[in-house]
Parts: structure tokens; C-alpha cells; sequence
């Protein structure tokens, strides 16, 4: 039985509900009951599903970009502009905070 299923029994049965103590040692007992079983399948119905998945997908390619960025900027600014190595860092400070800011 999963906790979603106890928060259901909890609403429909408020005249005869248990302690708040005894609702939770319920709790336990179930998920310990599904084990692996339930892992498992929570895994697979995650991954099915093609929102989640293209969530997944956009956090990943934004955080390569931004750490690409971050790490490479100041050697960019450094080449493009011929700035020192400083100043580069400087200017990619300024335009990452400006770019936060906004």
C-alpha cells in the first residue's frame, strides 16, 4: 500500500482514524513490504514518462552550458578582446552578475 493510498483511508475515515505514531509504523511496514519491487518500478514509470524525461534532458544541457561558460568565459574574453587575464576575469564577473540581476 503506498502513502498515497494511507493519505486516501486517512480522509476518508477521519471518525476512526488511528494515533498520528500508529499511521506512521503503517506507513513503514508498507514501503518495507514493496522493497525493491517498488523501486524498481517507480525507476520505470519515472522514465517513461516523456515530460519528466525532457526535464531531465534541459537541466542537463543548461548546466553543461553554464559550466562550460563559467569555466571557459574568462579565456573567451581574454582571446576575443585582448584583455588580460584579470581583466577577463573581471568582465566575466560583471557579466554574469548583470545577467543574474536582470
Amino acid at each position: 500500500m503506498c502513502f498515497v493510498c494511507l493519505e486516501h483511508q486517512r480522509e476518508k475515515s477521519k471518525s476512526n482514524a488511528p494515533s498520528d505514531s500508529e499511521e506512521v509504523h503503517v506507513a513503514a511496514l508498507d514501503l518495507r513490504a514493496e522493497g525493491l519491487a517498488g523501486v524498481v518500478n517507480t525507476v520505470k514509470s519515472l522514465f517513461t514518462k516523456g515530460a519528466y524525461m525532457f526535464q531531465i534532458l534541459y537541466a542537463a544541457c543548461s548546466m553543461i552550458i553554464v559550466d562550460g561558460f563559467i569555466a571557459f568565459g574568462a579565456k573567451y574574453y581574454q582571446q576575443q578582446f585582448g584583455l588580460t587575464a584579470a581583466m577577463a576575469g573581471v568582465a566575466l564577473g560583471l557579466s554574469i552578475s548583470r545577467n543574474v540581476a536582470m
